[in-house]
């Protein structure tokens, strides 16, 4: 017997051996296979209500009144907005505490400390071979009908030295041809203009003090202000007496920025009187020296 027949035996034996259902127990099954479709059309039902209560959400007012729903769709914490970027903002600028400004020389640098030997007349400017001194400062000016100067407050430095002089070099032997007092200043900031104005109305008020007569007289211009004026008063003998002449001396001011000069010429014992001509050169060359220290 081929194994084809024998599984063919053994089929109808396992067909003769089975119990079929009766149709009673068919019906109680489709009916049973009814009920599982409906408990699961119900679960899901209830499933999609549950959801839904889930997301609707209730607001209470603060008074306690009925809750009103949220509109549909609407979820317990609305969503933020999407950040937006600053606009960009300027850094605000450190305020600074205002302070008053140093002293400037006219080529920028802050006003000196101290007024060298350098920034005077040089005895190779003299002419001769006298040394240049240092001396007080009470009379860097004449009296000027007892004048007073409200820009002196303002000074910052001065000092004063005696500078001997002969008009001509090479005169070896001969007495100098007069002195100068130079006095430098270095006033605050601004202050300096202030008194070369005050100087000038001073000399402008005071015509006459006793037998001494001042004017302004003309000159070069100098610097960023000039000023020179004279001081006139009646010639004397080694006795005391006038002679009916008169001496003459002059005082040279330049201002160069907050620095002033003044140059007054005294003269050299009971010599001659100032000369316009070497007084300008002799300021010129103090403006030099004035220049070459500030800068």
């Amino acid at each position: 017997m081929s194994e084809l027949d024998q599984a063919y035996r053994a089929l109808s034996h396992e067909a003769d051996t089975m119990r079929l259902a009766t149709p009673e127990a068919l019906r109680a099954r489709a009916d049973r296979r009814n009920r599982v479709r409906v408990t699961a059309a119900a679960v899901a039902a209830a499933i999609a209500v549950g959801s839904a209560v889930v997301g609707t959400q209730w607001v209470f007012r603060a008074d306690g009144t009925s809750p009103a729903p949220l509109p549909p769709g609407a979820t317990s914490s609305p969503t933020p907005p999407a950040p937006t970027s600053a606009p960009p903002t300027s850094a605000s600028p450190t305020p600074q505490r205002a302070t008053t400004a140093p002293p400037t020389t006219p080529s920028g640098n802050t006003a000196p400390k101290s007024i060298p030997n350098s920034a005077f007349l040089q005895v190779a400017d003299t002419n001769g071979r006298e040394p240049v001194v240092d001396t007080p400062s009470d009379d860097v000016l004449p009296a000027l009908c007892d004048a007073t100067y409200a820009s002196d407050r303002s000074i910052d430095l001065q000092r004063s030295r005696r500078v001997t002089y002969w008009t001509a070099p090479g005169r070896e032997g001969y007495v100098p041809d007069g002195t100068f007092r130079q006095s430098i200043r270095v006033y605050e900031p601004g202050r300096a203009s202030r008194f070369v104005d005050e100087l000038r109305d001073a000399v402008a008020a005071c015509p006459s003090d006793g037998d001494r007569r001042y004017r302004t007289v003309s000159a070069p211009k100098q610097g960023d202000q000039s000023l020179m004026f004279e001081v006139r008063y009646p010639t004397k003998d080694p006795e005391g007496n006038p002679t009916g002449g008169d001496d003459v001396r002059l005082v040279s001011v330049v201002r160069i920025g907050d620095v002033v000069t003044i140059l007054y010429e005294t003269g050299w014992e009971a010599g001659w009187s100032a000369e316009p001509d070497v007084v300008n050169a002799f300021t010129d060359k103090a403006v030099d020296r004035i220049r070459s220290w500030l800068d």
